[in-house]
């Protein structure tokens, strides 16, 4: 189970909640908005890459796409899994720079890895050219923070949306990189992983680094 720090996900989501009330952008007059869109970019992208990475099960929907994505991590445990329709993939090591860029590969073309859409988030808050609106939302029953990307001419990505939630964990994401178009939404989650799903799975797959 998760430990979450009450007062620190109030105040993100106050923070948040005001910025959708007052239409703040990177754009707006004045640097004190200015400044508080950059903070709250800043604590989107930190939730997704610091601090202890959460043990959970995601499963995602995929615009276009008939086959749901659905992500299990346990980094304490060592191990995760991928699976795309009824094809599972798994992982199993304790070097979690090794997990992120199996994760990379296996959801590439359908999610975007937590340290990609982090880096889009770090290099718009020092990107002056960007407009950016906050928001909340719920998805699979889980409180996000959100923010639209508009206009950011000096960002790897110049137009795009996600949403993270509390505990650091990608809850929808729009965006398009190149030739690759993303459009995925949580749909349900579950802190911490199964370990008897992941043993039933084991059998119907071979597991990378072993």
């Amino acid at each position: 189970m998760i430990l979450q720090n009450p007062l620190r996900r109030c105040a993100v989501l106050s923070a948040v909640a005001l910025f959708a009330l007052a239409g703040c952008s990177d754009q707006a007059e004045g640097g004190e908005s200015a400044s508080e869109a950059q903070a709250a970019l800043t604590d989107l992208s930190g939730r997704l890459v610091e601090g202890d990475q959460p043990a959970y099960t995601a499963e995602y929907l995929i615009e276009g796409s008939e086959d749901p994505v659905l992500v299990a991590v346990d980094p304490e445990a060592g191990t995760a899994a991928v699976v795309v329709g009824d094809r599972p993939s798994l992982w199993a090591g304790e070097d979690p720079a090794e997990l992120n860029v199996w994760l990379g590969q296996e959801l590439d073309g359908f999610l975007p890895a937590e340290e990609t859409v982090a880096s889009w988030l770090s290099s718009t808050a020092a990107d002056q050219t960007a407009s950016t609106e906050f928001s909340d939302t719920t998805l699979a029953g889980e409180l996000a923070d959100c923010v639209v990307v508009q206009g950011a001419e000096d960002s790897p990505v110049g137009a795009y949306e996600v949403c993270v939630t509390t505990v650091g964990v990608i809850a929808s994401v729009t965006a398009k990189v190149g030739d690759t178009a993303y459009a995925a939404k949580l749909v349900n989650y579950h802190d911490g992983v199964d370990a008897a799903w992941l043993d039933d799975i084991t059998g119907q797959t071979e597991t990378a680094n072993q």
